[in-house]
Parts: C-alpha cells; structure tokens; sequence
C-alpha cells in the first residue's frame, strides 16, 4: 500500500474523536518508555546568579528584576553548554575565526552574552521584525564588528553575506525560535556545512506552532507515527508547558509513573462526559513525550546532513519548562 505522507491540518484536540486521541497518548507513552523519557532533573544549571556578575550587560532602562535574571540566567547557560559541547567535540571552544549568527534575534541579547565571553568575533542578527535593539548599542560601544539583517530565516542564504565569507567557521546560536522557524534554521545550517565549519546552538520551544510543511523530521515521524497524528502531537506538545511546574509533582518519579500506569491499565475510566480528562502529573508528560518525537527528528535529519548530534537540558526544567537545547557540529573537511 502507498503511504501517505501529507499532514492533514490542525484542529483543536476537543474535536478529536476521544478513542484517536486516547491511542495517540498510549503510543506517545510507548514511545517515552522505549526512549527512555522519564522524570528529568538536571543539575546544568546556572544556580543563584551573582547580580554583580549581570550588570555589565544591563543597559540603562533595563529592569534588573526575577525576569531579566531569569532570562539571563538562560543565556549564560547555553553559552557554556555550547563551549563544553565545542571541547567534547574537539573544536576550540575559544571560537577562532569564528562568525556568529543568531536567527530570530529579538533584541540579539544572546549574542551579547557570547560576546561577553569571546570578544573577537563578527556577529550576525537576523530577525523580521522590528524590536528594541538593545545589543546593537552594546556592540557599538564595544566597537565590535556586528551587522543587523532585517529579513525572514527562510529568505537568509548566509553563505551569501560578503561579511561571513572571509570566516573560517559560522556558529548558529538561537534562543526563541518558535515551531517551523527552527526548522528553517536547521535547513540553513545543513546547506553551509556544506562551505564551512559549522556548529549549532537552538533552545527548542514552542513545539505546538510546528508545521508539517517545514518540519525536517518527516522521515523520522513517518517510521514512528502517522502524518495524519502530526498536528496532534504537535498540539498535545503544549500539555509540557501550560501548568505552573511548581504546583505539580513532576520531580517525583513514583507520582508520574504511578499516573502513566492507571492510564495504560484503564483508558477509558478517564473518560467524563465524552471528555478525555487525565491528571496534570500525566499530561505534562506526555506533551514531553511529544516535543521529544519532534525533537528527534530534527536531530535525524541532522545527523543525516552529516552533523554529530546532542541534546542538553540546559536550565533546571523549574527555571524554564522549555528547557532543551539541540546541539549540532559538522567540519566538512573531516567528511
């Protein structure tokens, strides 16, 4: 029989027939427990931040408050897991020769922290919108080389940028990328690989805006799950996000595990005026379960680009529930 690889659209989870929707979670289930999804804490994280450490790097208006630490904290910490996945891959994690380019830059405020730490180095901020340049005036006062695009990731061909031709290596570092934006991002890797040394830095997010059309991961999805089930999977994908973590018990194993249990055993006693309702411990389980499967077939498809694969929880799940990185280095010299 031919197989169908076209995604029907997204429709809300409510209008699901609930015995479609309750097959979906057993497999996603299914899926964790073969790939060994559990109860994840990581101690990678950038603990108690010194303020005093911060300030250089707050300009004049920002508030040096919970959220600006809490995103800088963030920062910091995907600069140092590039660095140490730079050392275990062999590169210098001194990043020689090396130009910067962060895709969806916002106010390119991840750039700035890896600045602070590699000071001689071109820096490229792409991003479609207008935002508060706040890095841009950083960069200024630093008299760093930096250029701002304004345009779409999926128009950017960054071999094709006069400035980045004259670097031996491009580091594609990206912080808030949301659903298919990651994706193009990817494809942009893979194609200056092809050129240069290439390393890549994405903190995953915002699984439940992917689309089928840009995802890169559609032969990996394919040999585990139908293309009709991607929108559902990308949908359920939000269950990993949208409770308060610290009214939960998600950090015990026997709480979570206990919950996917009664569920396997008797599905169907879930189910309250044809409404599928599950435990909260469950459904942000099972939303990881589900960015995992979109996550790894972004890192199929890189690999299959010829590019040496990791991931990293990077922050501690109770300082960002968006706490995974992808990691992705490739020398097309070493090929």
């Amino acid at each position: 029989a031919v197989v169908s690889t076209q995604s029907t659209g997204r429709e809300p989870l409510s209008k699901l027939p609930i015995q479609q929707l309750i097959d979906t979670c057993l497999q996603l289930l299914e899926y964790g427990a073969e790939n060994k999804i559990g109860v994840l804490r990581t101690t990678e994280t950038v603990s108690d931040p010194d303020i005093e450490q911060f300030k250089p790097l707050f300009q004049k208006g920002d508030n040096v408050g919970s959220s600006a630490l809490k995103h800088a904290t963030q920062q910091v910490a995907l600069v140092n897991t590039l660095s140490e996945f730079q050392e275990r891959s062999g590169a210098d994690p001194g990043y020689p020769d090396t130009c910067f380019v962060e895709l969806g830059a916002g106010s390119g405020k991840l750039s700035q922290w890896f600045h602070h730490k590699v000071n001689d180095s071109f820096f490229v901020l792409v991003d479609k919108q207008m935002c508060r340049r706040k890095a841009d005036g950083y960069f200024k006062k630093q008299k760093c080389n930096f250029l701002r695009l304004k345009m779409d990731i999926k128009d950017i061909n960054v071999s094709g940028v006069a400035e980045i031709g004259h670097y031996k290596r491009v580091c594609f570092a990206c912080k808030h990328l949301c659903g298919g934006a990651t994706d193009m991002a990817l494809v942009s890797a893979a194609q200056t690989s092809q050129q240069k040394e290439t390393s890549v830095l994405i903190a995953l997010c915002c699984h439940h805006l992917c689309s089928w059309e840009l995802y890169t991961g559609k032969d990996y999805f394919i040999r585990h799950f139908k293309p009709e089930q991607f929108y559902v999977l990308s949908s359920l994908s939000a269950w990993a996000t949208c409770f308060k973590l610290d009214t939960m018990q998600v950090s015990d194993p026997d709480v979570v595990n206990n919950a996917i249990q009664k569920f396997r055993d008797d599905p169907e006693s879930f189910i309250q005026q044809e409404h599928l309702v599950l435990d909260k411990n469950l459904q942000w389980h099972i939303g990881r379960c589900a960015k995992t499967v979109l996550n790894d077939g972004r890192a199929q498809f890189m690999l299959d680009s010829g590019f040496s694969v990791q991931f990293s929880k990077y922050v501690d799940v109770f300082v960002s529930p968006e706490n995974t990185a992808l990691l992705c280095s490739k020398n097309p010299v070493s090929l």
